[in-house]
């Protein structure tokens, strides 16, 4: 069961993609006799209940089909499971909007690439995260594999978790309601630890994580490495709104960490609180509120490397 891959497919990923691109990539794995099983997931948190059920089964392989959503969904899956998560490979094909994560740690180019990595069976230990975090009145707590953002990243990711229509799930919703929550959001005073030392400070946006790229290819924390064992973390503090604008298309490459309102970090354990609560995402998924604490797990996952 160890050789066979369980193939976890979100049919609605970057504009019902996912499927065409399984479509394009099974007589790949077929010629090369890779053994299988295929799933599609059909609501929210899908893949994370298919996960485990396929873990009690004994799969130790997961091929994951979808966006950055739909591998977080895999991830609490896996490490949700209370399992020794180093004997597990996952696989990542991008298929979603933002396909933030292989940004960081690289993708197959062609179909072709996919069985051939699978053969060849390189793989590399991948840090993940934990987040605890509130949830209404409870305490709650997530895994994420990427980066967990607070503030205005949260207040546009709750935005999109509760839009609908057409645009839903494209990168022209995301895009708009970044520059809707521009003119919107707020800055919030936060009181900051890392590794126990406190810092107070009004602040727009908070980024913390383990890879480089959030939002569609913004790299927030451009120095981040994934497998150093550290969670980076970028404080973007107090600006004008036309000092927003302009700043923005920094986060593109990453320089805006020599802008002087902002400020970075770099520790395993994380504290943030807030004044009021404010938003967070994981991994580009609306999950709560603060108070929130966010703790590395070194190098506790192996990723296929294509």
């Amino acid at each position: 069961m160890d050789k066979k891959w369980f193939v976890i497919i979100n049919p609605v990923s970057g504009g019902k993609y996912a499927p065409k691109l399984w479509n394009k990539i099974l007589p790949y794995l077929q010629a090369e006799d890779i053994a299988y099983e295929a799933v599609l997931t059909e609501y929210i948190d899908h893949a994370g209940i298919l996960v485990k059920k396929a873990l009690a089964e004994g799969f130790t392989h997961f091929m994951i089909i979808g966006g950055d959503g739909t591998a977080n969904d895999v991830i609490n899956g896996i490490y949700s499971a209370q399992i020794n998560t180093n004997t597990i490979t996952v696989a990542m094909l991008p298929a979603g909007t933002g396909n933030d994560w292989v940004r960081t740690i690289g993708a197959f180019k062609l179909a072709s690439d996919i069985p051939k990595a699978i053969l060849r069976n390189e793989t590399f230990l991948h840090d993940a995260g934990v987040v605890t975090y509130k949830n209404g009145n409870e305490i709650a707590q997530r895994y994420f594999i990427n980066i967990a953002g607070l503030g205005f990243e949260g207040h546009v990711a709750k935005n999109i978790y509760e839009s609908k229509g057409w645009l839903k799930g494209t990168k022209l919703q995301y895009q708009i309601s970044i520059l809707k929550a521009l003119f919107i959001y707020k800055h919030t005073s936060l009181t900051i630890t890392v590794d126990g030392t406190n810092t107070k400070q009004s602040a727009l946006s908070v980024a913390a994580g383990i890879c480089k790229f959030n939002g569609g290819g913004l790299k927030q924390l451009p120095n981040a490495i994934f497998d150093d064992g550290l969670l980076d973390m970028t404080v973007i503090g107090s600006m004008r709104k036309w000092q927003m604008v302009v700043n923005l298309p920094k986060l593109q490459n990453g320089s805006h960490v020599k802008v002087k309102s902002v400020s970075t970090f770099r520790g395993k354990n994380i504290s943030i609180d807030s004044e009021l609560p404010i938003y967070i995402d994981v991994d580009g998924e609306f999950i709560g509120t603060t108070p929130v604490t966010i703790a590395i797990l070194p190098k506790s996952i192996n990723v296929l490397k294509f």
